[in-house]
């Protein structure tokens, strides 16, 4: 029993470690077991938005600081540092996602032509449009946040786009690439797992941002903990929905779900979730 146990903690470490290294800029040596953990456990992707969110944390409140201090930035700048943030420390792995999805869903013809066009290495019109319109989406909603509020918000944005993805695993029917069998192993059960996980990480965070907020803005009403932990409920359902319709739409246009989807599906649910938290946050105020 307690080398199963051991085995079981292992497997986890060694599908984190494998997460992170595929997901981030933190390059680590990985074996072929470490990638067969990370298909087995991909429930446990959100962790790996701690990475980005940590970063993001010390970058508003450095923003914060200079803006209280000196006046410099504006909430749009704050927000192209927020998203610069996250793409590059992805390796842009997700944006390429996004544009090949695009262009997959733009082409006309038969499910042969549009997973011909997803998989297809030059970008052409459709997913340069599909990419401009979620990213320019994506910096508005989060212009609208504004750096103080995406101090709070944008961690917590992090985790649940991690969990949209696990979504569309989960409702996806596989392809043969590479995260076919990724796809083919998170279930429905997996999609529950990972929900659970993105709850826990998003409340921690939302406690852990909402004092920085406090201790930011000391003379200033204080931010409501209650109300952005609704925001953190509301995020997790906004997460699920777009996942699962990510997976339902790609399954009938291309016939499955592949690594692709489950990037674009990351870049397309980030504006939405954020969105359902700020939303109710406003009318909460």
């Amino acid at each position: 029993m307690e080398s199963e146990e051991t085995s079981r903690t292992a497997g986890k470490g060694n599908a984190l470690k494998a997460l992170v290294s595929f997901f981030t800029l933190w390059h680590m040596d990985i074996t072929q077991e470490d990638m067969d953990d990370m298909e087995r456990k991909f429930h446990l992707v959100p962790f790996v938005a701690l990475f980005f969110s940590v970063f993001i944390i010390i970058e508003m409140l450095i923003l914060q600081w200079l803006s209280r201090e000196y006046g410099f930035g504006s909430d749009l700048f704050a927000a192209v540092v927020a998203l610069a943030t996250v793409y590059i420390g992805s390796k842009f792995i997700h944006f390429d996602g996004l544009t090949d999805f695009g262009d997959g869903m733009i082409v006309s013809g038969t499910q042969e032509d549009h997973v011909r066009a997803l998989k297809d290495t030059l970008v052409g019109a459709g997913g340069i449009g599909v990419a401009l319109i979620v990213v320019l989406f994506s910096a508005s909603i989060y212009s609208i946040a504004g750096v103080a509020f995406l101090l709070v918000f944008a961690p917590i944005c992090e985790v649940m786009v991690k969990n949209a993805m696990v979504f569309a695993a989960a409702f996806g029917n596989p392809g043969h690439g590479m995260a076919g069998r990724q796809v083919s192993m998170t279930t429905t059960n997996s999609a529950i797992y990972s929900t659970v996980i993105s709850l826990i990480l998003g409340v921690a965070l939302a406690v852990i941002t909402c004092a920085l907020f406090d201790m930011m803005f000391p003379t200033r009403m204080g931010i409501d903990v209650a109300a952005v932990v609704f925001g953190v409920i509301f995020a997790a359902v906004a997460s699920a929905v777009v996942g699962y319709l990510m997976a339902r739409n790609a399954n009938k246009v291309f016939g499955m779900v592949n690594g692709d989807i489950l990037g674009a599906t990351n870049e397309v649910s980030r504006p939405v979730i954020m969105i359902s938290m700020v939303l109710p946050f406003i009318c909460w105020l």
